[in-house]
Formats: structure tokens, sequence, C-alpha cells
């Protein structure tokens, strides 16, 4: 009996050396995150030959190991096993066992701790985890930025965000060196626990070792903008724009927005328009109306009119045209204004709008000598609430009959509600008492209708081409980008949109790329300017396919001759910003001059 326990009791003793000395040597390929299941173990005198020591029976032998080094080897081995194995209740009462029995350095107890740490994040345990972290730190060795971002990540996660600074700005008082991915983590816990200041200094550091992050840029005018510093995220962005950063749609529209709120509404639209015109925002109806507001911000009426023009089209919104029929009726554009009402009640209306419709459009009609057509819209306009009063007075100043009991009974117009009828203005042909840029419906050959406006005076940039039409539209894209870049250069801005022009008098297939154009560009290589005098043009909206824009634009020249018209020589394709849908199909406005 004393001999066998003597045997059990030295064998003991050497399984205890050898798995101290092999888990150690474990432990070594461990920290370079290569995990074993299986711990061989060679005995003194054998060292060619050995048993496998399985980690079943690792743990069978664990809690019977006295030696401190060899159980805090056992335990920190088989608490990497089950991290592998993603058993992480196993894991902690390992690491647990391994840190309790105080066998190994501190460097690799704190090296223990941190694992210990990121197990308890895995399993969202974020009070052990923070608590794991500061008791890591507390132990005397150099700290490591890692150690404060973990314990930053776990406060975080427990809505500690006091905290989360705490650690954080313990990190950087002690002047530790983070790396560009560290840094931009501590400024995510920084910014998400509303800490700008430090977002702030983080963010100019950034900036100085990745200047050509167009995030720095614009995370910097995001944490000014927190910090309600509007003149610094508006420098900030007006300089990243300086320096060719590139800008997100969303990043534009606020530039636009700090612009206005800095009292620069002019600057905001032109930059609004930029956008608009070069694609880097869409032309949707919400960009417009945004345009829309801006412009009239800066007291541009002749450009806040057609950005709301744009806007009303592109959204169908009935308050939109109101608003624009408003407007021209301030302007005293009386043409603009019934056309605008009659595409604002293309379909049956709300019943919240009828009453406002009609009004304009009775307006409209009596400022353009139609006494009938008036006097029934404004008397539909009283039958239905909103503008009754108004449409009231209107009638009384014109000194119309009273309705009478039939016309009383319901809407009966182009303007009308769910319990109206639809009726179409009659086509009026007249060219007198227009606007500036008014449109003007005239009975053309076959009762075909034009319209007509009154062209203003441009400067325009442009290149000559002599090619044919077709082969222009094919490179009108590179074409367009080098004209505006040339623009740019040469010392302008572009002020309105791109255009094909047939100049009168010109040479037999000549074509200009044009592009309205502000300043004072100088003209060089094949570019040139030009200043053009205002001119009648007769008008048509046309979208489809590049192809056909020869086709439609010839007959849109020669259904104008056969109604008599003289045509002045000059002809232009204004292409319309892109509004969705096919991409190969192009809106484009056909204007053609003619001689009054």
């Amino acid at each position: 009996m004393w001999i066998d326990g003597s045997r059990r009791r030295a064998a003991r003793a050497v399984s205890v050396l050898t798995v101290s000395c092999l888990l150690a040597s474990g432990a070594v390929q461990a920290e370079q995150g290569q995990y074993r299941s299986r711990v061989q173990i060679t005995p003194p005198g054998e060292v060619s030959q050995g048993r496998v020591l399985s980690v079943e029976e690792l743990e069978q032998q664990i809690n019977a190991l006295d030696d401190p080094y060899a159980k805090s080897s056992a335990g920190r081995h088989l608490a990497r096993h089950y991290v592998e194995q993603k058993e992480y209740d196993k894991a902690v009462e390992y690491y647990r066992t391994a840190l309790a029995a105080r066998g190994l350095s501190d460097i690799a107890n704190r090296e223990m701790l941190r694992e210990l740490a990121q197990v308890y994040l895995l399993s969202e345990n974020y009070a052990a985890a923070a608590a794991t972290l500061e008791r890591a730190l507390r132990i005397d060795l150099v700290p490591a930025p890692g150690d404060y971002l973990l314990l930053a990540t776990a406060q975080y996660r427990l809505g500690n965000y006091v905290a989360v600074v705490a650690a954080l700005d313990a990190m950087q008082g002690k002047r530790l060196t983070l790396d560009i991915a560290q840094m931009r983590q501590a400024l995510a816990l920084y910014y998400r626990a509303g800490a700008w200041g430090q977002c702030e200094t983080l963010l100019l550091r950034l900036l100085e070792l990745e200047p050509n992050n167009p995030d720095n840029w614009h995370q910097l005018a995001a944490v000014y903008l927190q910090q309600n510093k509007r003149r610094q995220a508006l420098d900030q962005l007006v300089l990243a724009r300086e320096k060719s950063v590139p800008f997100q749609a969303s990043d534009l529209v606020l530039l636009v927005d700090l612009m206005a709120v800095n009292g620069n509404p002019y600057g905001a639209a032109d930059t609004l328009r930029q956008a608009l015109q070069s694609g880097e925002t869409p032309a949707n109806a919400a960009n417009y109306r945004k345009l829309f507001e801006l412009w009239f911000q800066a007291r541009e009426s002749r450009q806040a009119s057609a950005a709301l023009v744009q806007a009303a089209r592109l959204s169908g919104d009935t308050e939109l045209y109101l608003y624009l029929a408003q407007l021209q009726m301030e302007e005293e554009n009386w043409q603009g204004m019934q056309q605008t009402m009659l595409a604002a009640c293309a379909n049956q209306l709300e019943d919240r709008y009828v009453s406002r419709a009609n009004l304009f459009l009775g307006v409209s009609q009596l400022k353009l000598g139609d006494q009938e057509g008036a006097r029934r819209s404004l008397i539909n306009a009283t039958l239905v609430g909103g503008a009754g009063a108004q449409a009231g007075q209107w009638l009384e100043y014109m000194g119309a009959e009273p309705a009478t009991e039939d016309e009383a009974r319901r809407v009966v117009g182009p303007c009308y509600g769910s319990e109206g009828k639809q009726r179409q203005v009659a086509s009026r042909s007249t060219r007198a008492g227009a606007g500036r840029d008014a449109t003007v419906a005239d009975a053309g050959a076959e009762g075909e209708e034009f319209q007509f406006k009154t062209l203003p005076a441009r400067r325009l940039f442009y290149a000559e081409y002599d090619m044919p039409l077709a082969e222009l539209a094919a490179q009108l894209k590179p074409l367009a980008v080098k004209l505006g870049v040339s623009l740019v250069k040469s010392g302008g801005s572009a002020d309105g949109p791109l255009q094909i022009i047939v100049p009168a008098g010109g040479e037999e297939g000549a074509l200009q790329l044009a592009m309205p154009s502000r300043g004072s560009p100088r003209a060089g290589g094949q570019y040139r300017t030009r200043r053009t005098s205002p001119a009648r043009a007769a008008y048509r909206i046309r979208q489809g396919s590049a192809g056909e824009l020869a086709g439609a634009w010839l007959e849109f020249s020669g259904s104008l001759r056969e109604a008599g018209y003289e045509l002045s020589g000059e002809q232009r394709l204004v292409f319309l910003p892109p509004g969705g849908g096919d991409s190969d199909s192009v809106g484009v406005e056909m204007q053609i001059g003619i001689v009054e």
C-alpha cells in the first residue's frame, strides 16, 4: 500500500511538472492565436515518446493541481479552447480559475483580463466587462489604448456616457499614441457620448494625417454644427469645395442651407443651381422648390419663377402651381398665369384647391379680355370654401351678372373637384399684353397651337462644331463637361442650361454648343463669347431619345412656316434638367426665332 501510494504521488508530481512546462509552451502558441484541444505530456527521460492529454482529462485534473503556475496555465489554455468553441460560460469559468491561481506574471494576467473582458462583451455582460477592464488598468504596467477603448465601449453599452468620456479622456491624458483606426474608434465613441469638443480635436488631427479623406471634412462640419458653430461649419465646407473634396448630395444640400442661414441666399441658390445642372444633386421637385425659395429670398424673381415652374412640373403639386400663379399675378404675367392654372387643372383637383384655382384662372381670363370665361370661373370660386370672398369682389369689380340657378348648382370648368364637372377652356388667339416671358397659345395650321416667349438678352460661352446634330448629340456629355470646365477656368460661371444653337446667318451645318454665363469669361482656343439681344421665339417642350431631336426640330420649324410665321434664322435646343425615368430619354425646349 505504501509503495503503491508513493508511486501514485511520484507519478502525480511528474505529471504536474510536465504539464506545467508544456502548458507554458502551449500558451506561447495560444498567444499567436493557435488554440489546442489536446496537450502532450512527456515524462522525464522519455523525450522522444509522450502521451496526449485531452481537454477532458485536463479538466478532470485541473482542480487537483497544486502548483499555481501549472493551474493558471492550464486554466488559460482551457479558457481559450472554449472561446474558440464559442462556449463563453465555460471560458469565463476557466479564466477566473487561471486568475485566481495567481501563477502567471502581471503581463500574462493583464492579457487574460483583456481576453476575459472581450468574452463578457461577446456575451453582452457589459458591467462585468467594464469591471474586468478597470481591474486590468490597475495593474502597474504601461497601459495600452485598446484597454481604454474597450472600457469606453463597455460603458457605452451600459449607457454610462459620462464614464465613456472619462475613459477616453484618461487615455488622452496619458498621451498614449493611437493609430488612425483607434482614433476613429475614439471619435465614434466621443460622438455618441456628445463630447463635441473632443471630436473636434480628433478630427483636426485626422485632417492633418488624411487631408484627402472626405469623411474628415464633412464630419468636422457636422461637429461644428453640433456646437452651433454655423460660421465655422460653412467655412469648413466652402474650403472643402475649393479643394475639390468629393461631396455627396446631402453634403451639398447642407452647404446650401448653411449659406442661406449665414445670410447669403444668392450664393446658396447659385450653388444649388450648379449642383442641379451638373447632376451632383437629384433634379427632383424638393430641390427645385428649395431653389425657388432661395432665389425668392435673394429677390431674383425671374430665376425664382423658373425654379418654381420646374418644381411644379416635377411634383404635380397643386399647391406649387397656386403659389406660382400668385407670383405671376404679382408680376402681371397674365398669360403665364393662365397657362399655369390650366396645367394645375389638367386633372381633377382636391376640393380644398378648387376655389383658389378658379379665382386665379378667372383673374387671368379677365386680364386677357375673356369676360365670359372669367365670370364663370369666378362664380365657381364662390361655390366652394376658400377664396369665395375675393372672387365676389372681382365679380363686383367687373360688373358681372349674378349667377343663374344652373350656374350656382355646381362647379363647371377646367378647375373642378369631386362635385364638379370638367369643361375645357377654348383656345384664344392673342398676343397683346404678353409679359416679358409670357406664353401665348396661338392657332397655327389646322388648329395646331404654338407657344411664344421673349428670350432675354444673355451672354453665351460657346464652341462651334461643323457636324450633324445627331453626331453632336452623341458626343454631348464629354463636350459639355469640357465646355463647363473651360468656362470656369476662363473666369466665368454657368447662368443657365446647356444649349445647341443654329445661329442666324451662320454657315450651313455649323452648330454652337453654348452655355449662358455670368461674370466676364475670356475667349480662348476653340471657345468664344457673344451677347444675344432680346428676341421673340416659338417654343415647344419635347421628351424623347437624342437620335430623334433633329427630326422633331425640323418638323417644328416646318409647321411654323406652314402657319405663316416668318423665322428669324436662330434656333435653339435648350436641355432641361433630367427628371428621372428612361436614362436614354432627353428633355429639351425647342426654341425657334420668329419675326414679328
